[in-house]
């Protein structure tokens, strides 16, 4: 318990300091935002691209999941500084139903082999417990919920189990809208200058991602261990 402990404690000394360093680096963006005419120049420029920028930003959502480097928060919080959280949302959502498919498609057509290339053979030992017909569904939503876990490796593997697309596709968005919807919520908060909103939302977050990043390997592991149970004579 004293580990665990420590661990956290040095787990938020390492998020503030990164927060803090991230709030320097962007300081010059953060003090232009504040500006009234600079975001009426930059939602003048988004309305200026037109249909052009709905599908940029359709396509940087689409490669940010396919991709499984990239991140997807900042993703998220151009969508919703660039088309307002709702709209940013619509966008970011239809971009990850799109990506979610072809991933589906992917591995379905080239299997087991596809995953052990790019992600290596013990990540099939790790997440084995989502062959568990039975909980497969659940499994894949509360992986998917919980902040911190792999979501990305974990859209390639999903398709392995017997989830169907239509399942597979309604499962991970339902999953995601909250973090992009927090995300986008941010990014029209920045447009609007309504940065109480948007300490608040951030503050949320980040305190929900924290509990998830510390908890997730507990989650994992009673998962997986409730599987190997199951199986016990």
């Amino acid at each position: 318990m004293q580990k665990i402990k420590r661990r956290f404690i040095i787990f938020i000394i390492l998020f503030i300091s990164f927060t803090a360093l991230l709030g320097l680096i962007f300081l010059p963006l953060i003090r232009d935002l504040q500006n009234i005419e600079y975001r009426e120049e930059f939602s003048s420029w988004v309305a200026g691209l037109g249909i052009w920028g709905v599908i940029i930003l359709f396509g940087l959502q689409v490669l940010q999941v396919v991709v499984a480097v990239i991140p997807g928060g900042p993703v998220q919080l151009i969508a919703g500084a660039a088309y307002g959280a709702w709209a940013g949302l619509l966008i970011l959502v239809t971009g990850c139903a799109v990506a979610t498919a072809l991933v589906f498609f992917m591995v379905r057509k080239f299997g087991q082999p596809f995953i052990i290339r790019f992600f290596g053979a013990d990540v099939m030992n790790t997440w084995g417990f989502l062959k568990d017909e039975k909980k497969t569904a659940l499994v894949t939503f509360i992986l998917f919920l919980v902040p911190g876990t792999p979501k990305d490796t974990l859209t390639y593997l999903a398709p392995l189990t017997k989830l169907s697309l239509s399942q597979f596709t309604l499962i991970s968005l339902l999953a995601r809208l909250p973090a992009m919807l927090s995300s986008t919520v941010m990014g029209d908060a920045v447009m609007q200058g309504n940065w109480g909103i948007l300490i608040l939302v951030f503050g949320l977050t980040a305190l929900i991602g924290i509990l998830g990043i510390q908890f997730k390997d507990r989650i994992v592991e009673r998962i997986s261990s409730g599987k190997q149970r199951h199986k016990s004579p």
